[in-house]
């Protein structure tokens, strides 16, 4: 049966308010981690935050119709590589504000794997975007290099790549519930998460962090994984039901927006004019990208196929 139509495309006030409360959860999501790897070794930190979205939802929420070897392949990419590379990434070196803008270059990424693996024809305008956004990346990484944190931004790009690698492995799935995949997903990371963090940081140092840790790592823990996951997730999912996904998607540009002002305010990040200059250039690239999504493609004769659904 084909699903229900969506109701509206008007957002009403109210959804409008949740929906960037929600950016603003997921751009905050930027300084807890900061605060939580205080706390916790990156690895270890990552493998709880799993945990958290796991237990005791997974007992509540009904698997995802979809083979256990696609299910454990994406809680690898989605979670150890993604989250692992993201959090190591900030842990030695880049700051929280800017770790959420380069993982926004995850659009990016999808977009070329998209043309790669599916076949997808984008738009002239995507093409302009990736353009405009990797001459923001170069930007970064110039100022980065020059302060010694090359391997950082590697670290952090790397886990957004391993985003745009999920996003085309989700495509490829029937559709199902995000948010019961999300957290059927989180059983898989932290066996490995925390076998590697035994490896880089040694069971000393796990088990001094388990002990020791405080208030605010706990609260981190806690906030990235039911706050950021369970509860944005399961927002965002429906706010998806209910209007078209190009009314709801472009409120995921604020998500950079509050991360690097939230860092600015809750850590004191400073950022050089390079920075600012790049920012603006990524920023102006995800909006390209999304003005590309919400134009319909041009229908060269009526007589071939039906037309296709929006997005």
């Amino acid at each position: 049966m084909a699903p229900a139509l969506v109701a509206s495309h008007r957002l009403k006030p109210l959804d409008g308010a949740v929906l960037v409360l929600v950016a603003f959860v997921w751009g905050f999501n930027f300084v807890v981690i900061a605060v939580g790897l205080d706390s916790f070794p990156p690895l270890l930190f990552s493998a709880l935050r799993f945990l958290i979205c796991a237990f005791p939802a997974v007992l509540i929420l009904p698997r995802p119709n979809i083979p256990w070897r696609d299910l454990i392949a994406l809680g690898i990419v989605l979670g150890t590589l993604l989250f692992g590379f993201l959090f190591v990434g900030i842990h030695v070196g880049v700051p929280p504000g800017l770790a959420s803008l380069l993982m926004q270059t995850q659009v990016f990424f999808t977009l070329i794997l998209s043309v790669a693996l599916l076949g997808e024809r984008p738009r002239a305008l995507n093409w302009a975007a990736l353009a405009v956004g990797f001459g923001g990346i170069a930007l970064i990484a110039s100022e980065q290099t020059r302060a010694g944190s090359g391997l950082a931004l590697v670290l952090v790009l790397s886990g957004a790549l391993s985003w745009g690698v999920a996003n085309v492995m989700i495509k490829r799935l029937p559709r199902v519930n995000m948010l019961h995949l999300m957290v059927w997903i989180s059983l898989v990371p932290p066996i490995p998460l925390v076998a590697l963090s035994l490896v880089v940081d040694g069971p000393g140092t796990i088990a001094a962090a388990l002990a020791g840790f405080d208030l605010s790592g706990m609260a981190a823990v806690l906030y990235t994984g039911l706050v950021s996951t369970i509860l944005a997730y399961g927002i965002w999912g429906r706010m998806l039901q209910r209007y078209p996904t190009a009314v709801v998607t472009p409120f995921a540009l604020l998500v950079p927006i509050f991360g690097l002002g939230s860092a600015v305010i809750a850590l004191g990040e400073r950022y050089t004019e390079r920075d600012i200059a790049a920012g603006i250039l990524v920023l102006s690239a995800l909006a390209l990208n999304t003005l590309a999504a919400r134009r319909p493609r041009p229908v060269a004769a009526p007589s071939v196929d039906a037309a296709e659904a929006g997005r």
